[in-house]
């Protein structure tokens, strides 16, 4: 199982993060100290054409006293790894890593970051990873304009309130729980007085649902990733780059021999997997 991963993840560099054999494309910067962690269970819609193509990502928000982060769990491990391997030949790193994570591996719409500053969350900074050579910032300061409406429910024991937003081109009910009175939230998603402790579009096509919080206190680091391969755009012009490095992918792929056709029309199941990769968190 291992060799067949290593063989996938060969073909795929750019999913894993991958850059140049000794080179990781990042250096890992330590901004804080772990205070709080708070995990959450993502299911999505991966093909906004179909409702049956949910997936699932595990992802956690690590909260210090000066700022937070915001990605999956696999992310997380795989930095690690890659940094750990970083001295060892591209094949030799992609097997040592591929061993590590056992195969979990993270979603192409969750490959990103999310940093914010704390206690006074304003401004936010998205790093989403394209390729091995292509991740790009976006700063901004994102308006939700919370509207609290009436409604109460309990989560993972803690009493929580009712709030509604529009972001992204999307409309979002929030539960948030006063009890933890951290400013925060999943993705770019802050606030309100109390961490939000679930979030879903009315679709339904984004959710994110607290499952686990866990308190450290071992004095682990927060590390913030210098890529060396960044650069700045809007939360528009991510969307579109997102857009067109999918198609990049269908293209480049497309034309390859080797892979196994699986449909009658001659289309491929990772071909197939990659064209239904379309329905990104934010929309314009």
């Amino acid at each position: 199982m291992i060799r067949f991963f290593i063989k996938i993840a060969l073909f795929l560099l750019p999913c894993l993060g991958f850059s140049q054999a000794n080179d990781p494309g990042f250096v890992r910067i330590s901004m804080d100290t772990i205070a709080n962690e708070f995990y959450y269970d993502y299911n999505y819609q991966q093909d906004s054409t179909d409702s049956g193509s949910e997936k699932y990502q595990e992802m956690v928000l690590q909260v210090g006293k000066r700022h937070s982060k915001f990605t999956s769990v696999n992310k997380l491990l795989k930095d690690s790894l890659m940094i750990a391997f970083k001295d060892l030949s591209l094949r030799l790193a992609v097997t040592k890593v591929a061993s590590g994570i056992k195969g979990s591996s993270t979603g192409i719409l969750c490959q990103y970051y999310v940093y914010k500053d704390q206690p006074n969350i304003g401004q936010v900074n998205f790093i989403g990873d394209l390729d091995s050579k292509t991740s790009l910032s976006v700063i901004e300061t994102p308006s939700f304009n919370w509207k609290h409406i009436k409604g109460d429910t309990t989560i993972l024991s803690y009493a929580c309130q009712k709030a509604i937003c529009s972001y992204g081109g999307r409309d979002y009910i929030a539960w948030y729980t006063p009890e933890i009175p951290i400013s925060d939230g999943p993705y770019k998603f802050l606030g309100l007085p109390g961490l939000i402790v679930r979030i879903a579009d009315t679709h339904k096509e984004h959710i994110f649902q607290l499952y686990k919080v866990k308190n450290s206190r071992n004095n682990r680091e927060m590390f913030f990733i210098e890529d060396n391969y960044l650069s700045e755009t809007t939360a528009k012009g991510f969307t579109k780059a997102f857009k067109r490095y999918v198609n990049s992918l269908y293209m480049k792929y497309g034309g390859n021999p080797n892979l196994q056709h699986s449909s009658p029309d001659g289309e491929s199941r990772m071909l197939r997997n990659i064209r239904a990769t379309n329905n990104f968190i934010e929309r314009y």
